[in-house]
């Protein structure tokens, strides 16, 4: 776990895919930009990838939601008035799923940033809070407007879409593989409050 204390209200929670952990590039130069802007923010690995298991715990994501609590306690998350929850693709549907868990009064502190909607797998349509979306366009899950669709009855009124042209889900080129489109999706994170 890398956690950076600051005097902030804010709390950053970085919450990773299934690939590359918290050492992830784009998880990395997340971290980067929440320190840059003060926050308090905190970065870890969930254990099934401390395992090298290359699949998260199953459907209902029980250790990891757990996981999410113990870091959160740690961190004293419970002083901060804005928890901001950022998740890469599984870090973003174990985000939906912690959230609905709390009362609507505990979501009330919590916002959420998407790196890659994952369509059919993260619903946060009930959460009432602010939501950010940064999508590829060729994203395997769905473009942007597949993701505003998909979230045509949400329940927050402030849901911000933005969408990289050519960018798979992992921000890269779908011809060669290569993460190209990166910059670009951390240059939106960063003009995020």
């Amino acid at each position: 776990m890398e956690f950076v204390k600051t005097e902030s209200d804010t709390l950053d929670v970085l919450l990773h895919g299934a690939g590359g952990g918290m050492e992830h590039t784009n998880i990395k130069k997340a971290f980067d930009v929440c320190v840059g802007k003060g926050y308090s923010v905190v970065n870890f690995n969930f254990p099934f990838f401390e395992r090298g298991d290359e699949h998260s715990s199953g459907p209902d994501l029980i250790e990891e939601i757990e996981t999410l609590k113990k870091v959160l306690t740690e961190c004293e998350a419970n002083k901060y008035k804005h928890i901001r929850l950022i998740g890469k693709s599984l870090g973003a549907i174990i985000a939906a799923k912690y959230l609905s868990q709390l009362t609507p009064t505990e979501q009330k502190k919590y916002s959420v940033v998407i790196f890659g909607y994952d369509t059919g797998m993260i619903n946060i349509s009930t959460f009432p809070g602010k939501i950010s979306i940064i999508q590829g366009e060729k994203d395997k899950y769905g473009n942007i407007e597949i993701v505003k669709n998909d979230l045509k009855n949400a329940v927050s009124k402030d849901i911000k879409y933005f969408e990289i042209p050519k960018a798979d889900h992992s921000y890269r080129d779908p011809g060669t593989k290569e993460p190209i489109y990166e910059d670009q999706a951390i240059e939106i994170f960063e003009k995020l409050n």
